[in-house]
């Protein structure tokens, strides 16, 4: 493992601090773990945002009304919309 040196608002290391003592664990751990989540996250996102340029590139996209029958279905979310509202 490496190290390497981070400016960190006061307020967010002590949150941090916080975090660890409450998990029991240090300080380093809790960054590493933050910073693997965050990107986690922003790789996933990166992932669907090129899958949705490639989509819209070869006319994949839904027309509005298309959109519009389908939250009046109440297709999206497995059912927790009904009728244009979350259930």
């Amino acid at each position: 493992m490496k190290t390497t040196t981070i400016r960190i608002n006061e307020n967010i290391l002590e949150r941090l601090d916080s975090l660890a003592e409450n998990l029991s664990q240090p300080r380093s751990w809790v960054i590493n773990q933050a910073i693997e989540r965050f990107i986690e996250y922003e790789e996933w996102f990166v992932g669907e945002v090129k899958a949705g340029l490639q989509e819209v590139e070869q006319g994949k996209v839904a027309t509005d009304k298309e959109v519009s029958d389908a939250f009046e279905s109440g297709f999206f979310l497995d059912g927790e919309f009904q009728n244009g509202c979350l259930s």
